[in-house]
């Protein structure tokens, strides 16, 4: 098997029905649901012209939604985690 090095490859790699993300009180992201939110994240970005040398920051409470955010950001432009 072969080592994923990138966000990108490790989330292209879950099996789609698995748990990507979970937390306590929250439905299980699987990797199907995680590759959905991060692609409409991406596509968002890109909509208000935000891209790969742009840097964005995010302020969220921790849970699942701020770790979804997270890689979005980081496949889409440099982020700051505040």
């Amino acid at each position: 098997m072969q080592s994923q090095t990138t966000i990108f490859e490790l989330i292209s790699a879950g099996d789609g029905g698995a748990t990507a993300i979970g937390a306590p009180g929250e439905p299980a992201l699987t990797f199907d649901g995680l590759r959905e939110q991060v692609g409409q994240t991406v596509a968002a970005f890109n909509e208000m012209g935000i891209g790969r040398n742009d840097r964005v920051a995010i302020v969220l409470e921790n849970g699942p939604e701020m770790a979804v955010d997270r890689k979005s950001t980081r496949l889409n432009s440099s982020h700051l985690v505040i």
